[in-house]
């Protein structure tokens, strides 16, 4: 969408009025009113107003972040940047995700950059203009703000992670937001860490929407993206610790292969729900179907997923070139159940503890990382681990954590890049690849409007 002006542009803040738009029943992100004004001039006033005004815009939130390009190309995008999907016919711009050679004026890049912020934007509308509010009761505004930190610290998650030092907005006055420098990664931490613990002192344990469905963050979806948040940093104790809360519970529990993904999966910790009456997820639509996949797994992740591994019937399609991990695929058919975006399960719990147990040397035993690994392992059907080593532990972990959690979130890209085995294992089958291909460009287009906007090395 072009902007009528060239006021609002280093976020490209188009949907500054999706409260207002969900409240009056727009179904999809493409329906958003075009924005001329500047957001301060947008009165959040009546949309936080009461409950119901209040609610309906948290679901908006969350039905953005579900439907935004930016999330959606978790999936695929990021999959063709690591080694995990391939196509028969790429667009130039899949091309150059897929040869890691990304032009600093990708529209792809951009439209990810601008989507994820647009949600931060949503989110700090809400975090900022909740707690004012005279009609909400104490319980609601923590419950609401609550939910807002949680999405925000998830898309900061990604942020970080696909470009390495990233702007940090907490606010919504536009004359400062679009002069943003960029904040070290240790700083965009510090701030996931901060709204993820004042979301857990706010949220509460029990708090679901919908009968038997996860689909808005409560306390140990908040501890769950901690023990994430807490890995990827290689603070092991703590890592352990929140991955414990979450298994310790008593909310969750695996799944057999077949239900992992139905909307009432007891394994989910946070799902996004599917938009409407609609059963499938985008995951399978934009990611792989088990017709005619659009993209499909290449070769490396398939020839790990044995024959004795049971994700290997459950999970891929009959010619192993794609997922149905999702098996809802059109919005006319699919299974009884209906299915939802897993954001956080119990089987990354496992291995966050696992991984985190094996750093600390605990590795054979009652209580270790061999006994949370051979939990998943038996899920399924495959023989306990037999590594002994924290060398060897480590490295079925990684494997394991490949074959679980192919398609979905980028993880395979992410783990690489995180145990710093990208050179090794990218510039092993990728002829184009150089290290600093590991952080995606920072949009050009947004680079020329911001002075203070830094570009990462190589672009």
């Amino acid at each position: 969408m072009k902007l009528k002006n060239n006021r609002i542009s280093f976020y490209s803040i188009k949907n500054i009025l999706v409260f207002s738009a969900l409240l009056f029943g727009f179904n999809s992100c493409d329906d958003f009113v075009e924005v001329d004004l500047p957001p301060d001039l947008i009165n959040t006033d009546a949309v936080f107003k009461n409950e119901g005004s209040a609610q309906s815009a948290m679901r908006g939130i969350y039905a953005y972040t579900n439907q935004s390009n930016a999330t959606s190309y978790m999936f695929t995008i990021v999959g063709l940047s690591s080694d995990e999907l391939e196509k028969i016919s790429y667009t130039v711009e899949e091309t150059m995700f897929a040869t890691n050679t990304i032009a600093s004026n990708s529209s792809t890049i951009l439209n990810m950059w601008r989507g994820f912020y647009n949600i931060i934007y949503q989110c700090n509308n809400a975090i900022l203009n909740i707690p004012e509010s005279t009609e909400l009761s104490e319980d609601t505004k923590d419950q609401l703000v609550g939910e807002a930190k949680f999405i925000r610290a998830f898309i900061y998650f990604y942020l970080v992670n696909l470009w390495g030092d990233v702007p940090i907005n907490l606010i919504t006055d536009y004359d400062v937001i679009r002069l943003l420098p960029r904040a070290s990664v240790a700083e965009v931490y510090e701030q996931i860490e901060a709204d993820l613990l004042d979301a857990q002192s706010k949220l509460s344990s029990e708090l679901y929407t919908l009968a038997g469905e996860r689909i808005r963050a409560n306390k140990w979806a908040a501890t769950a993206l901690l023990a994430r948040v807490m890995l990827y940093q290689e603070n092991w104790t703590d890592a352990e610790t929140q991955a414990s809360a979450v298994i310790n519970s008593g909310f969750y529990q695996l799944e057999s292969l077949t239900d992992v993904f139905f909307a009432t999966s007891r394994e989910n910790i946070m799902q996004f729900a599917s938009s409407g009456n609609n059963r499938y997820t985008f995951a399978n639509l934009t990611g792989s179907s088990v017709t005619n996949p659009r993209y499909r797994l290449t070769s490396f992740i398939s020839n790990n997923i044995s024959d004795d591994d049971e994700r290997r019937s459950e999970w891929l399609t009959p010619n192993l070139n794609g997922s149905y991990k999702y098996k809802a695929y059109s919005n006319t058919r699919g299974p009884e159940d209906p299915e939802a975006v897993s954001v956080l399960r119990l089987a990354e719990m496992y291995l966050i503890r696992a991984e985190a147990r094996a750093q600390q040397a605990n590795i054979t035993g009652l209580n270790s990382a061999e006994s949370d690994l051979n939990v998943i392992r038996s899920r399924a059907g495959l023989q306990g681990t037999a590594a002994t080593t924290k060398a060897t532990m480590l490295q079925d972990i990684y494997i394991e954590r490949t074959r679980e959690f192919f398609g979905e979130w980028g993880h395979r890209w992410l783990d690489v890049k995180r145990i710093g085995q990208a050179d090794a294992v990218f510039g092993t089958n990728k002829a184009e690849w150089v290290s600093q291909a590991a952080l995606y460009p920072i949009p050009f287009e947004d680079i020329q409007r911001n002075p203070n906007l830094t570009q990462n090395p190589e672009y």
